[in-house]
């Protein structure tokens, strides 16, 4: 992250289409997904740590891989959940190249009058971290670095615990059931 990247704010309003508040039923339906999504990625997170003492020892391809695409499945999970919030919310996705990295730096920035940073720093910085492993899977699949998927799976208990805290946060403060 660049030293003056975290002072700089997104101004959405150029790049988003006005349109009125999102609707009950809609906040109803995101949290079931975030909820939805928390849950496959606590069983991701078992599945690794369960297993994680076999990567420790054997650093075969094919192992290598496995770890690799459970990590893969855990992000495709969180840009699922950010991906709804932007469209439910903020009422705006990025269409780029550069797009992963786009809606992250808007999830870690408030919408002013519709919501409050959905990432902490911390849980940004790692998701900026795994969002490098997930493009590199996505192309390079089992000729990633088996200590780069280590440090993923090391780390991906700690990832979750965040995620969960952030988006819990999102779904008591959007959920008419848990206010």
């Amino acid at each position: 992250m660049d030293p003056g990247e975290e002072a700089q704010t997104i101004d959405i309003k150029k790049y988003r289409h006005e349109s009125p508040a999102p609707s009950k039923e809609g906040l109803v339906r995101l949290c079931s997904v975030i909820e939805g999504n928390l849950a496959e990625m606590n069983q991701i997170a078992l599945e690794v740590n369960k297993n994680q003492a076999l990567l420790d020892k054997h650093t075969d391809k094919y192992r290598l891989f496995y770890f690799g695409c459970l990590i893969f499945d855990f992000y495709l999970h969180v840009e699922d959940c950010l991906l709804q919030m932007a469209r439910t919310i903020d009422k705006w996705i990025p269409a780029s190249l550069d797009w992963h990295a786009r809606l992250l730096r808007l999830m870690k920035s408030p919408f002013p009058e519709k919501r409050p940073p959905i990432l902490s720093p911390e849980t940004a910085s790692l998701l900026e971290n795994y969002l490098i492993l997930y493009l590199n899977f996505h192309h390079q699949g089992p000729k990633l670095s088996s200590e780069k998927i280590k440090k993923m799976a090391s780390n991906i208990d700690h990832l979750y615990n965040l995620l969960e805290r952030d988006l819990t946060t999102l779904t008591r403060l959007f959920s008419p059931e848990k206010r």
